[in-house]
């Protein structure tokens, strides 16, 4: 088996791995934060979760194909006509993940007492490094290996199908969103070589929803007490 063999071979057991732990956690009732928080040992398993795409999305594919670590290693300005679409993107990201919280008055009515400032610690720093393994393997690695295949175009649609496969437990408007937001996220790895911008895009939007969901869920009784 030649050396490209073996990285698809790789990639196609990771992607398998990570969709089938989904599935289970699907089953389990344990697909989000939010569900965590409401089940018995929600959030271990959530950090567990994490914790094993960080060892097959970061850690395995970081190591198995290093001639894509520059997408890590690097970080520079782009070039004014990208670096202006990226801001607005990054506080449009963060504005509707805001919107979509102030839509959950749900939120205002549970409070749940069993977690405290260190579980939010731990979580979200678990949570944040999942994210940059997560868009080193989708928009790094996954995008990166379709183009020496085929055109920038069809990498993208390839790419981003397997992350709305990913996403397909998730609900019907997450999947829907997957479609542009992925596309998106291509494109600004693909202009810039780097795969820290498309993380800071996806960082906006997951950190401004998670932590309010940790907020009211757990810790604004412990704040205004």
């Amino acid at each position: 088996m030649n050396n490209i063999s073996i990285i698809w071979t790789l990639i196609v057991v990771i992607f398998t791995t990570y969709f089938v732990v989904s599935l289970v956690y699907k089953k389990l009732g344990v697909n989000n934060l939010y569900t965590a928080l409401l089940s018995t040992n929600g959030l271990r398993l959530l950090n567990l979760k994490h914790l094993l795409g960080i060892v097959l999305f970061g850690v395995l594919s970081y190591i198995s194909i290093p001639e894509l670590k520059y997408l890590v290693n690097t970080i520079e300005i782009p070039r004014l006509e990208v670096l202006l679409p990226f801001i607005v993107i990054l506080f449009l990201s963060a504005f509707v993940s805001h919107l979509s919280i102030q839509k959950q008055q749900d939120f205002q009515e549970t409070q749940i007492n069993q977690y405290n400032f260190s579980n939010a610690w731990f979580y979200f720093i678990i949570r944040f490094s999942f994210l940059l393994c997560y868009e080193f393997f989708f928009r790094g690695v996954l995008l990166f290996k379709f183009l020496e295949h085929t055109s920038l175009s069809i990498a993208i649609l390839y790419s981003t199908i397997l992350y709305v496969i990913i996403h397909i437990f998730d609900s019907k408007k997450e999947i829907i969103g997957a479609i542009p937001f992925g596309v998106v996220l291509c494109l600004f790895t693909y202009l810039t070589n780097s795969i820290w911008y498309a993380f800071l895009i996806h960082l906006a939007l997951s950190a401004v929803y998670e932590i309010s969901v940790f907020y009211y869920l757990t810790l604004k009784n412990k704040i205004t007490s």
